[in-house]
C-alpha cells in the first residue's frame, strides 16, 4: 500500500532517506559524521514544515514495514521549508548566510528522494512509487514533475525513463554532476492510488 507517511515513521523513513542521499547528509545538517547527523533528520521529519517533513513523503508499506519511500515538494515552497533547515546548518558550521544548492526550477514538484530498503529492491516499489507519487501529483494540479539522477547511476537513471521521465539539462550540486529529468502531467491515467 501507498500512503501519506505520518510522524511515527520518522525511525524508518531516516535509514531510507540516508541510503539515498549518502554525503548529501552532511550538507543538510551542518555535520560530518552520521551519527552527529541522524538525530537532526529525525527532526527534519518530524518538522511541520521541511523539505524532508512527513508532509513531504509518500510511503510504501508492507506488512506493517515502511520498506520504500519518496520525498517531493512544489519548489516554490523550498524558501519557507529550508529556513528552520538552513538555521541548524548554520549553527552546526558556525557560519551565515549558508545556502544550498538549488535543485529544481521553480515550476516544478521536485522529487527529491526515492528510495527503497535492500531487502525489497527489484520488485517494481521504485516504479509503484513513482506512480503513486505522480497520481498524487495530478490530483493536486500539478503540470510537471522533476528530479534529479547521478549521472554515475544509469540504471537508476533507467527506472526513472522506464516511468516516463525526460532528459531536460544537466544540474550540478555539491559540484558533482546530476541529470536533470523531467515528467509533464497530462492525461495519462495512473493505476497506482495514495491512500
Amino acid at each position: 500500500m501507498i500512503r501519506l507517511a505520518k510522524r511515527e515513521d520518522t525511525k524508518q523513513i531516516v535509514p531510507l532517506v540516508v541510503q539515498a542521499i549518502e554525503e548529501i547528509v552532511f550538507m543538510l545538517t551542518g555535520t560530518s559524521s552520521y551519527e552527529q547527523a541522524i538525530p537532526i533528520l529525525e527532526y527534519y521529519v518530524q518538522s511541520e514544515q521541511n523539505r524532508l517533513s512527513y508532509h513531504n513523503c509518500l510511503v510504501k508499506e508492507t506488512e506493517g514495514k515502511v520498506v520504500g519511500l519518496i520525498i517531493a515538494y512544489h519548489s516554490l515552497e523550498l524558501s519557507v521549508l529550508d529556513r528552520e533547515m538552513l538555521e541548524i546548518i548554520s549553527r552546526n558550521l558556525n557560519l551565515q548566510n549558508v545556502q544550498v544548492d538549488r535543485e529544481a526550477d521553480d515550476e516544478d514538484f521536485y522529487i527529491d528522494t526515492l528510495s527503497v530498503h535492500p531487502d525489497y529492491q527489484g520488485k517494481g516499489i521504485g516504479t509503484e512509487l513513482l506512480n503513486g507519487l505522480l497520481s498524487f501529483a495530478k490530483d493536486k494540479g500539478v503540470t510537471r514533475v522533476s528530479l534529479n539522477v547521478d549521472q554515475d547511476k544509469p540504471s537508476v537513471r533507467r527506472l526513472y525513463e522506464k516511468v516516463g521521465f525526460k532528459y531536460e539539462k544537466v544540474r550540478y550540486i555539491m559540484n558533482h554532476p546530476y541529470d536533470y529529468l523531467v515528467f509533464p502531467i497530462n492525461k495519462k491515467i495512473f493505476q497506482t492510488k495514495v491512500v
